[in-house]
């Protein structure tokens, strides 16, 4: 299959079955999109149009939201992911709008782009969505989605944008962008994409190398039939009888017969049993329980000065470990506490995080994302392992041993008073006030 015919059966596809396709951000004008979609990064379109309506209602307008204060406004969008830097760009955003545009949404990328909190792919939703221009704005949706059907060969969304721009015609640009984000939001999910029903799968690369025996004829016409060889394929407990001759079984009791069928039904219970004891994967967590006494730490933090629990006598403790600096749970659950730390330290709390980076990375990363609590930088694992917070984990199938991302509510007596392993990281914060 070539390429060329790849977009046109995709595309083909989409116009037959799904001619109309549109963002499923709810908005009444071209300012409210472009603060719906600002608020959209890395959050879900279900939680924004849960937030924009009281927002829109008392700041409609670029003149009212440059106005407000992102304290304010921090106060609308605090269930959003990183609200307090998003806070801060709206308002900024409709100062320079003023400022710069009259109060009007620009319509060119270069434009839009210089607005704060408006990258290119906000930029690309905007110019595609107001103003039609053929734009293609690439979210993880669009560049999962293209690259797995084949579409693209990319390892950017800017040049994932290039190469759908380069095959799909002008006109159909604009749509093409959601319909490929509402393909990957439903049906082709980043973890466990829905093959089995995807329409698609006739001209998709992935569902062909990955899904399907790659000496199989690939076609949608014999795809359930080779998914149905799959499923028979899986290995089945097979528990042996003992034969019996004719004459044994003519002899044989009733009680007997049922003590022979309940041992067999034994077996067999125990051997499944055996074998899901082999496959099942139980992560390590702390042995550390409500009402222990914290243990006592020591170590520096990312500005070098000493932190121990004795510095925190007379106040609560948030300690919350976890794995690595900069990776993107650890940065959302970081920006979570970052954003409802006033609220802590009004309760008397403070908030300390920790992992095994040195002093150095805790620097880079607490001035990247300005936060205003100390990371300790336990380099030796002593904190980690006196928390019992180190053991083996899975993640995407694989199991090793690292740090378990855990947060122990210490009061002022020094006393554990929760222990949370199932940590929420895009709204710690608030999972942490929940308890209060």
């Amino acid at each position: 299959m070539t390429l060329k015919e790849r977009y046109e059966g995709v595309i083909n596809y989409f116009k037959t079955n799904v001619p109309t396709a549109e963002t499923e951000l709810n908005y009444s004008n071209p300012f409210e999109l472009i603060v719906a979609v600002i608020l959209s990064a890395q959050c879900t379109d279900k939680r924004i149009n849960q937030v924009t309506p009281k927002l829109f209602r008392d700041y409609p307008t670029p003149e009212s939201l440059a106005a407000a204060s992102s304290d304010t406004i921090f106060k609308y969008i605090r269930s959003v992911s990183y609200p307090n830097n998003k806070a801060k760009h709206l308002v900024n955003m409709a100062n320079m709008l003023l400022k710069d545009f009259n109060g009007e949404i620009p319509s060119e990328i270069d434009e839009l782009v210089k607005l704060p909190g408006v990258g290119r792919k906000t930029a690309n939703v905007v110019a595609s969505v107001i103003y039609d221009k053929p734009a293609m704005a690439v979210d993880t949706h669009v560049f999962r989605v293209s690259n797995r059907l084949g579409l693209t060969k990319a390892k950017t969304p800017l040049q994932s944008e290039q190469q759908l721009i380069k095959y799909i015609p002008e006109q159909h640009v604009a749509t093409a962008h959601h319909w490929l984000i509402l393909h990957g939001r439903y049906t082709c999910l980043a973890r466990s994409p829905k093959c089995d029903v995807c329409p698609l799968t006739e001209w998709c690369r992935f569902f062909k190398t990955n899904k399907i025996n790659k000496n199989a004829p690939h076609s949608l016409s014999n795809k359930n039939q080779i998914m149905a060889k799959t499923e028979n394929s899986k290995p089945k407990v097979v528990i042996k009888k003992a034969s019996a001759s004719k004459e044994t079984k003519n002899k044989i009791s009733p009680v007997a017969k049922k003590n022979v069928e309940k041992k067999v039904a034994t077996k067999k219970a125990e051997a499944i049993n055996t074998i899901n004891e082999k496959t099942k994967f139980i992560a390590h967590s702390t042995t550390l329980k409500v009402g222990n006494k914290a243990p006592a730490f020591s170590a520096k933090d990312q500005h070098g000065k000493t932190i121990s629990l004795a510095d925190f006598k007379g106040k609560n403790i948030v300690l919350y470990f976890y794995p690595k600096d900069s990776t993107p749970g650890c940065t959302m659950e970081a920006c979570s506490l970052r954003d409802e730390y006033n609220y802590l330290n009004k309760k008397n709390f403070a908030v300390l995080g920790v992992s095994a980076d040195d002093e150095k990375m805790h620097k880079k990363f607490a001035d990247k994302y300005e936060l205003p609590f100390s990371l300790l930088a336990d380099t030796e694992m002593k904190i980690i392992k006196s928390y019992d917070v180190w053991g083996t984990k899975q993640f995407m199938g694989k199991i090793y041993d690292g740090i378990i991302r855990t947060t122990f509510i210490i009061n002022e007596k020094g006393i554990i008073s929760h222990v949370i392993t199932d940590v929420k990281t895009k709204e710690h914060g608030k999972q942490i006030l929940d308890l209060m």
